[in-house]
């Protein structure tokens, strides 16, 4: 099962939303039956994750105290009487969306959301508090997924930070293959596009053969995206101008035919209240097309409910992604369709866990897709 070692375990702990995280020393968890220990490599800071921990995005839901921050890169340390596969030095991907295992309509993130259900407070404030900003972390044995790390690592050179991509891209195949089950050849929309999230999902749309119109406000940052997916040759870019019928107008001249969009995927930031282009988004999808939800504002949206019926269009919300949708992200980068860092044209700036100010001022003020900050627990 693995040595249960006698060091410390180094943490960052978020006690209130009105002070700063503190620098303590914590246990190394024990692995029991159903979990497994593992000794944390890299995780990326996103750039709101400030805002979470001061407060300022309830949509979270986070009970404290604990430990903050969602998945990670990590090597098994410890693993439960009931593991029979995974061993200990096993690189693996944790997932932090966690399920109870009696309830599967209970969900929470591990150290990041509290979920919306009452009972998934159980999960966020007993055996599946604590995240990734810590050396040691206790997690589900099923959300550990095993990494080749003679292919990714010695292969591709991958270090354990462009590893943790797949944190990303692995939302935008939730978005995209799960929610939006888009096939080649079809249009998809996404808007706003110029985030990390919205990035990801642009990416990986085109991977699978997609025609991508990515709309956004910044003209600067659409052409920015454009570079990062080096021109490619179907993808288009769309600057919103407020002016409604004259945005719907460009976006479906900018779709085969001009007969509309087959997905759109919408990501408004957590910052926001409702969407910034649902309203005019929702006019260009087809007949019997598909509108995604998977961003994290609050607030709501009004949806033309004639329209909506008349054109047989299904809105799907999305949070996340599955289990197969993960498997599918894992070998999507083990195939080389999907690259990371440096092959990629992602960058990543490494901090230690005394170093987490700086961090997360840093991923706030320059982070976003292919421009990652992340904080490194344990040497690699």
């Amino acid at each position: 099962m693995g040595e249960q070692s006698s060091e410390s375990n180094r943490a960052l702990w978020l006690s209130s939303f009105s002070s700063p995280l503190e620098l303590i020393d914590l246990p190394i968890p024990e692995a029991s039956a159903g979990s497994v220990v593992v000794k944390v490599l890299n995780t990326v800071i996103f750039p709101y994750a400030e805002d979470i921990h001061k407060g300022h995005l309830p949509v979270f839901n986070l009970a404290l105290p604990l430990v903050p921050h969602p998945s990670h890169i990590g090597r098994v340390h410890a693993v439960g009487p009931d593991t029979v596969t995974l061993k200990p030095g096993d690189l693996i991907y944790f997932s932090a969306f966690i399920t109870a295992r009696d309830d599967q309509n209970v969900f929470m993130i591990q150290g990041h959301h509290g979920g919306e259900d009452p009972n998934a407070k159980k999960l966020m404030q007993g055996e599946w508090r604590d995240g990734s900003l810590q050396q040691y972390q206790k997690i589900p044995l099923e959300n550990a997924f095993v990494l080749d790390s003679d292919r990714l690592c010695d292969h591709f050179g991958y270090t354990p930070a462009d590893l943790h991509e797949i944190s990303f891209y692995a939302m935008g195949v939730g978005a995209i293959c799960e929610a939006g089950q888009v096939r080649a050849s079809e249009t998809v929309l996404i808007g706003p596009a110029t985030g990390t999230f919205g990035g990801v999902s642009t990416e990986v749309a085109l991977n699978l053969g997609a025609n991508v119109i990515a709309i956004g406000r910044s003209e600067r940052k659409l052409d920015i995206l454009k570079k990062q997916l080096e021109n490619h040759e179907r993808l288009q870019t769309i600057v919103m101008t407020g002016d409604e019928a004259a945005d719907v107008a460009a976006i479906r001249a900018a779709t085969p035919r001009g007969r509309g969009v087959d997905v759109y995927n919408d990501w408004a930031s957590g910052a926001l209240s409702g969407s910034p282009f649902f309203a005019t988004a929702i006019q260009t999808v087809k007949n019997k097309g598909r509108v995604v939800l998977s961003g994290a504002p609050s607030g709501s949206i009004n949806v033309p409910y004639a329209f909506v019926m008349h054109q047989n269009i299904s809105i799907t919300g999305k949070l996340g992604v599955d289990r197969e949708g993960i498997n599918l992200t894992i070998s999507l980068v083990e195939s080389d369709v999907i690259r990371l860092g440096t092959r990629g044209g992602a960058t990543h700036a490494l901090y230690g866990l005394e170093e987490h100010e700086e961090a997360f001022k840093a991923a706030k003020s320059t982070g976003g897709f292919k421009v990652y900050h992340d904080i490194t627990p344990n040497p690699w």
